[in-house]
């Protein structure tokens, strides 16, 4: 499947680069359907919030690739508030049982207070743009989504550390980027391989998305506590007490 999504984002690309506007929006459609196909085709079942969450996701990309007025765009951009506000309820549900020491406490608060800037900074460049209170009211509702989306999600990392949360981390990560590289685009300065970072941001996180589901319904990695370099380089206890002759003695 992740040959599959490297030929996606790389037809994207080259779409973009060649001016094409329907075949780069068409692909960023049909990836939640890829991913879907894939996922039930090994497992039967999805927990509700997952589902409605893809299916959220979906609808916003539909409204953003058939956007035939101002209305069609708010609505895509309603529809993404709407899934991060999912992923928000998932991060809840982790944090009721979560104590923080003294010093994770005082991260958190730096972690949230140079979003809430980086924000602001955004807002002061491009409040000039916006063409109406409607999508001003979106872009400040989006942007303390997202920050709120992104400080639980350090949350709980910093307090589980497993390779669910690293997971749900880096899928954070993606989208954040991404809904800030398509801001700039739309609202600041046009720069083709912008987009495309966006793009294949949106679908990596699509795809990170679709691994946390997978992973939480097979138990996969759920509680293991696993740093962020076992994560990219995952190996085995076994492989890791292989003495290395000339090494070790």
């Amino acid at each position: 499947m992740v040959l599959v999504l490297v030929v996606i984002v790389l037809c994207s690309a080259v779409a973009t680069y060649f001016n094409s506007i329907m075949v780069p929006k068409t692909v960023k459609l049909i990836t939640v359907t890829i991913l879907m196909t894939f996922y039930f085709c090994q497992l039967n079942t999805m927990a509700n919030v997952f589902l409605t969450t893809f299916l959220i996701f979906f609808i916003g990309d539909a409204f953003a690739v058939f956007s035939f007025g101002e209305i069609m765009l708010k609505l895509s951009k309603s529809m993404y508030i709407g899934a991060y506000l999912l992923l928000i309820f998932i991060l809840l549900g982790k944090l009721k049982k979560i104590k923080f020491d003294s010093l994770v406490s005082v991260y958190l608060i730096l972690v949230l207070l140079l979003n809430s800037y980086f924000l602001y900074v955004l807002f002061e460049v491009a409040k000039e743009n916006f063409v109406d209170e409607v999508n001003l009211v979106l872009y400040v509702f989006h942007g303390i989504t997202l920050i709120a989306l992104t400080y639980l999600s350090f949350a709980v990392y910093l307090s589980k550390e497993t390779g669910q949360s690293i997971t749900f981390l880096l899928m954070v990560f993606c989208f954040v980027f991404a809904d800030v590289l398509d801001y700039i685009n739309t609202l600041y300065i046009y720069y083709w391989l912008f987009e495309v970072f966006e793009r294949t941001l949106h679908i990596s996180g699509l795809f990170l998305l679709y691994k946390y589901v997978y992973d939480h319904h097979t138990m996969v990695n759920e509680d293991e506590k696993m740093k962020f370099s076992d994560y990219f380089v995952q190996t085995t206890q076994e492989l890791r007490d292989i003495r290395v002759d000339g090494v070790l003695d």
